[in-house]
């Protein structure tokens, strides 16, 4: 590094004394890469940080010496005669570059190969290595920084998605021009070209399939390289053609009437459009072939094959694509709920577009259908090749049947079809969302400015405003939820999607009725947590109301009635919500007291374990069953514990208050598994037994029960006794919180002030 340093210093960009601190450093980093033990990944990457930022240093160096060279030539030039302009032109430029402009990037480099050798090619330093190579624009690097990686984490799919990136898009061609123009570039920087090789990017994405095949990500990224690459072939036929627009999925003009009056004319013109469309339409026969394969590879995920979808709109030009997609969706999933509703938001998003809501049922080149090939082999009687003439005809029947598009409501016509087809409350349920999606996009459009017509205008009849639009949407929501109770079909999610409905329009007498006849249904199951979300329901609206046909509290007693025991997270939930309806109330009553005294026994039992947090699903619920949150018991154990000081502050029996209140606690942390671990907790559960033990502990601290007719040794031994409470609370928050692991900070901050606090109380006088 001698040479390369003393240029740097002849360049004027480090000083003498820059140089041997520079040097001073990389020896003491070399050392700790040479432990007698074993060297740390940290010293390597801090070595490398160090020579990163000493990079940075040089290249603003070097911009102030360019700066003070041009300066100089500019006063040189005004001042010397045009006999000495050439000998000083080779001094500037002698001086603009040199070996050391390079020396630390490839000194760089030299480190991050000895750091993946060293410790076996991690994932994070060879991320970080190739995002440098990138910054700095080293492309032979990257390329081996990414042939490493993919041969020491196949699996890993981001790998084999950026290398096939690099081979086919390269390095951005506008910033290296920008970079190799500049006067004085670093030649540090590699000159070759890379990138679009499209044969290289298809060979690591096929090589990644074949470790990766089930990579919902790879088969996705590979469809969209193909897509990427359709792109650029149309861009250049374009260009060669002299700007020809070049569509794809326009079929209007095939098989169109033509003004020309020779028919000879008008069917060669028709030939040439056609001969046209399909030449252009083979370049995507790649993007369908590996669609075709990777729903081979998985065949039941509706998901993945929308995703293709979403890839298609970024891509002009491929809406016969999309179309093939849907077809295959229509085929495999035409009796699922996800495959109705997937068809249902195309053709709602195609009238959104002004399509009219176009139905496309035609494929490319005859490949959606291999059956029909199959069978026209068997047809054939003059000995030609089967698969070719199924491939005419199918181009023949592409003249024909072009768009099939709906005069009505398309999206309305399906919805009919799928509720006929598919006659579930999950389908209901989806029906009705897509209508109250409608209609609330409506309701926006109103309220909003007139320019927005456009947004719902496809929603319109003939003479019908936003207003009108909206109501007739609501009749027909109206229509679906009394079809679906017709046809007795109904479930949970359904109900509450109609008292939704009910409560916007201010029904709350009809929601009321609702929920009230679904939670005492006969057919109703009372096994799961869904009766159990029927019954706070119908609560939480019997409250609101002026008159209600029951109150809160007795439909919460029904509940709890009627839910069975071993059911225990839907009876959980129940009780807990009784538990708070009850301390809320405004009159205090001993039997209320003793009502909420024996509900508190009898959740103490129901939290032993994890099992009361874990929801419970209906066998005969079949519609997306929406993640229960679970219940914080924490929550209701301090609301109980508040709510018996402040109701026995007023009382003059100091002990009886102490009893009381020790008595709650005591249950809670050392008489029930559930203050002894964390398991089965969850996060907002321990922060509320944070604030459990703080207010346990505030109140030993400053309780001051007894009489003053107590004598001294009474008093000495109740503050022994205090001091001991206080020290096994102490000991209990702290197991409890060591019990979460202690892998994040709060659970070990809370440990340590827990310690620190004890120390205090231990040794306090």
């Amino acid at each position: 590094m001698v040479p390369h340093l003393k240029d740097l210093q002849d360049r004027s960009i480090f000083t003498p004394t820059e140089i041997t601190s520079i040097v001073e450093r990389r020896r003491k980093s070399e050392y700790l890469l040479h432990r007698r033990n074993s060297a740390r990944k940290s010293d390597y990457l801090r070595y490398i940080e160090d020579e990163i930022m000493l990079e940075k240093l040089r290249k603003l160096r070097k911009e102030k010496v360019l700066l003070e060279l041009k300066a100089e030539r500019e006063a040189r030039y005004k001042n010397n005669s045009d006999d000495d302009d050439s000998d000083n032109e080779k001094q500037a430029a002698y001086k603009t570059s040199g070996s050391g402009d390079s020396h630390i990037i490839r000194h760089i480099h030299y480190i991050y190969q000895r750091t993946l050798r060293k410790f076996h090619y991690p994932l994070d330093i060879l991320l970080n290595y190739a995002n440098f190579a990138k910054d700095v624009k080293s492309f032979k690097h990257l390329s081996r920084i990414y042939a490493q990686g993919i041969q020491y984490h196949p699996r890993e799919v981001g790998l084999w998605i950026e290398a096939s990136s690099f081979e086919y898009f390269g390095y951005v061609a506008q910033d290296y021009e920008n970079n190799s123009n500049k006067k004085g570039g670093d030649e540090g920087i590699d000159s070759k070209v890379v990138g679009s090789s499209i044969s290289n990017a298809r060979i690591l994405m096929q090589r990644a399939l074949r470790i990766n095949k089930n990579s919902e990500e790879l088969w996705n990224q590979y469809f969209s390289l193909e897509l990427h690459y359709v792109q650029k072939l149309w861009g250049r036929q374009q260009v060669l053609e002299g700007g020809v627009d070049v569509t794809v999925g326009d079929l209007s003009g095939i098989g169109s009437d033509v003004e020309d009056d020779d028919e000879e004319e008008d069917e060669e013109k028709q030939e040439e459009e056609h001969t046209k469309w399909t030449q252009s339409l083979t370049t995507l026969l790649p993007s369908q072939i590996i669609y075709k394969n990777a729903i081979k590879a998985l065949p039941t995920n509706i998901q993945f094959r929308l995703k293709f979808i979403e890839t298609c709109r970024q891509f002009p030009n491929t809406e016969m694509l999309v179309s093939y997609i849907m077809d295959s969706i229509t085929r495999d999933f035409g009796s699922s709920v996800e495959g109705w509703v997937a068809r249902i938001s195309f053709v709602e998003e195609g009238m959104m577009n002004g399509d009219g809501g176009v139905s496309v049922g035609v494929g490319l080149l005859g490949m959606d259908n291999e059956e029909e090939e199959d069978g026209s082999e068997d047809e054939d009687e003059e000995g030609e090749r089967p698969a070719k003439k199924a491939r005419v005809e199918k181009e023949e029947s592409n003249e024909l049947v072009a768009v099939t598009v709906s005069r009505g409501d398309a999206a309305l016509d399906l919805l009919q079809e799928a509720l006929e087809a598919v006659p579930t409350s999950k389908m209901y349920l989806e029906g009705a969302r897509f209508l109250r999606l409608r209609i609330q996009r409506l309701v926006d459009h109103k309220e909003g400015d007139e320019g927005e017509e456009e947004d719902v205008s496809y929603l319109l009849l003939a003479d019908e405003d936003a207003e009108g639009a909206a109501q007739r949407h609501v009749h027909l929501l109206e229509q679906l939820y009394a079809q679906a109770a017709e046809k007795k079909v109904t479930s949970v999610s359904l109900t509450s999607d109609h008292v939704d409905f009910l409560l916007s329009t201010d029904q709350i007498t009809k929601a009321e009725t609702l929920l009230r006849d679904a939670a005492t249904s006969s057919s109703a199951s009372a096994t799961d947590d869904n009766n159990a979300r029927l019954w706070l329901r119908w609560a939480e609206i019997s409250s609101q109301m002026e008159a209600p046909s029951s109150s809160s509290t007795s439909i919460l007693h029904r509940a709890l009635k009627s839910t069975p025991i071993h059911n225990r997270h839907a009876h959980t939930l129940i009780l807990t919500e009784l538990m708070q309806h009850l301390m809320t109330r405004p009159s205090r009553t001993a039997k209320v007291d003793d009502e909420l005294k024996s509900l508190f026994q009898k959740l103490i039992l129901l939290s032993q374990g994890s099992d009361y947090s874990m929801p419970t699903k209906g066998k005969d619920d079949d519609d997306e069953a929406e993640e229960e949150e679970a219940v914080n018991v924490a929550s209701t154990f301090l609301a109980y514990l508040k709510y018996t000081m402040d109701t026995l502050e007023d009382t003059t029996q100091g002990n009886k208050q102490e009893d009381a209140i020790q008595s709650i606690y005591t249950s809670v942390l050392y008489h029930s598994n559930y203050g002894k671990s964390c398991s089965g907790k969850t996060g907002e559960e321990l922060l509320t037994m944070k604030s459990f033990f703080d207010l346990c502990i505030d109140y030993e601290k400053t309780s001051r029960s007894g009489g003053s007719g107590n004598t001294k040794k009474n008093k000495k031994e109740k503050k022994k006794a205090r001091k001991m409470r206080l020290c096994k609370l102490y000991e209990t928050g702290i197991s409890f919180y060591e019990s979460c692991g202690g892998g994040s900070s709060v659970w070990r901050n809370i440990v340590d002030g827990y310690t620190r606090e004890l120390q205090d109380v231990k040794y306090s006088l």
